[in-house]
């Protein structure tokens, strides 16, 4: 089997996995793994292309091409609901601490300043 057929076959298949819908947290995490596994392997692939390429090499191309820019728009998207989550995470961690401790915020130390000299 040529790179170019093997790099497509990765590509077909990281353009599934970032179509699926991320239900849970969980299951996101196992999902964001197997993405870097399959963009590790990619990877490798790419480095190893070499011209010439043959006419079928170069339609597989192109479709590589036109998968790659919808599994970038998707990783931007994945991204952007893992930086969603870590805002909402520090809110409530924000919260929790206020409410165990509400007077932290407030700069009393106690002391007494008398003004007469």
């Amino acid at each position: 089997m040529s790179t170019v057929k093997q790099l497509y076959d990765i590509t077909r298949l990281l353009y599934e996995t970032v179509q699926r819908p991320q239900a849970q947290l969980e299951e996101r995490d196992r999902q964001i793994e197997e993405i870097t596994k399959l963009l590790d392997k990619r990877d490798e692939l790419i480095g190893q292309l070499a011209p010439p390429f043959q006419e079928e090499e170069k339609q597989l191309g192109q479709e590589i091409i036109r998968l790659n820019k919808e599994i970038d728009q998707k990783l931007k998207d994945i991204l952007n609901m893992i930086k969603m989550d870590m805002k909402q995470l520090k809110v409530k961690k924000e919260k929790a601490n206020k409410y165990s401790n509400p007077y932290e915020s407030l700069a009393i130390d106690g002391m007494f300043f008398d003004k007469r000299n």
